[in-house]
């Protein structure tokens, strides 16, 4: 016999309980913050649609963000031109980093976060600048060259050199390999 599917108040539940850790999931795996919502609910709707192969006396959230690593890593292996994703290589090293479904807990993906944070803030202001504008602002990389007065080429090669020193600020703070 098959488990029940949950009732709509005991999976409403399931959401709260864990919709805050695995949001921090999925944004420590790379993916752009205004897919994060969007990638969550997707684990939530296959989670729900699949919780007939879930063996409930296992953990209902180790299950789930399992689903969302799989998600991530999808989504990495199409590489869609309108990528949700913040850069391939830094995922990549985000899921090699937890190659089991273990959350990073609210303090861990705080402290991720903050580590992510102090390595931006090293950087040079003009560079914590462009930072800003390309990845927190809704700017296009045509309207962010222009205001920085390069070519769209010149800007993509300076943010992957960025990227570079913070995901290599982040390996050395994190004492990862």
């Amino acid at each position: 016999m098959s488990p029940v599917p949950p009732s709509p108040e005991v999976f409403n539940d399931l959401v709260r309980e864990h919709q805050s850790s695995l949001r921090g999931l999925i944004r420590a795996l790379g993916v752009e913050s205004l897919w994060v919502d969007d990638l969550a609910q997707e684990a939530f709707l296959i989670a729900h649609r699949e919780y007939q192969s879930f063996d409930s006396q296992k953990d209902f959230g180790r299950w789930l963000r399992g689903i969302a690593r799989n998600l991530v890593a999808n989504e990495r292996r199409k590489e869609a031109p309108h990528a949700r994703l913040l850069d391939g290589p830094f995922t990549d090293l985000m899921l090699a980093a937890q190659p089991t479904p273990t959350p990073p807990g609210p303090t861990e993906s705080q402290r991720l976060l903050e580590v992510m944070n102090g390595c931006i803030g090293e950087l040079p202001e003009r560079s914590r600048e462009l930072l800003r504008l390309r990845y927190q602002g809704a700017d296009p990389a045509s309207v962010v060259a222009v205001r920085f007065q390069m070519s769209r080429e010149a800007l993509r090669q300076w943010l992957v050199r960025l990227r570079a020193q913070v995901r290599q600020c982040m390996q050395r703070k994190l004492a990862w390999p």
